[in-house]
């Protein structure tokens, strides 16, 4: 008997963490319905069409599946895609209640790749691209750009394109 009831125990436990840890890592966050990040992106890059992915929740959850830190504070998120011929851009673009949070949130993204080591720590660095503080940095040979911009941060991933082509795609990004 003693047994069946520390087993019921362990089990209210387990289920009680397990729906814990869902609710602060992967149950989706109250995003603010009146904002759309997607628009934020340019309709049109280089000749590409944007091509929105995702937004809201749905792009939340898939942020939140890429990275191992927590992401706080978020009014809106959107996976944006520009496609030609062999070329690929991933924009992601997350807005946040003000520029200091955009900032810190950028700041807590160089620190984690810091400390998470290998190539996204040794290949970081802060480079200034088209009047902007942007970061850089590569893991499996592909380079991600990222900066904060008021109360927005971006994040690219561009492939196949030249450093004069990144540079124009990350000066026409607010």
């Amino acid at each position: 008997m003693t047994k069946k009831i520390l087993l019921i125990a362990i089990t209210v436990l387990l289920v009680t963490a397990a729906a814990l840890v869902y609710s602060c890592y992967y149950a989706p966050s109250s995003l603010e319905a009146d904002v759309n990040a997607s628009e934020v992106a340019p309709d049109e890059l280089l000749g590409m069409k944007k091509i929105v992915v995702s937004r809201g929740v749905d792009a939340l959850q898939r942020v939140k599946q890429s990275h191992t830190g927590s992401i706080e504070h978020v009014k809106d998120v959107a996976i944006v895609h520009y496609m030609k011929e062999d070329r690929m851009l991933t924009l992601w673009t997350t807005l946040y209640q003000n520029e200091t949070i955009a900032n810190n949130e950028t700041e807590k993204m160089v620190v984690g790749m810091q400390k998470w080591g290998g190539s996204w720590a040794s290949n970081l660095k802060e480079l200034t691209i088209a009047e902007k503080q942007v970061y850089q940095t590569s893991s499996d040979g592909v380079t991600h750009y990222f900066w904060a911009d008021k109360e927005w941060v971006f994040y690219i991933i561009p492939h196949n394109f030249t450093k004069d082509e990144i540079t124009e795609i990350i000066g026409a990004i607010p």
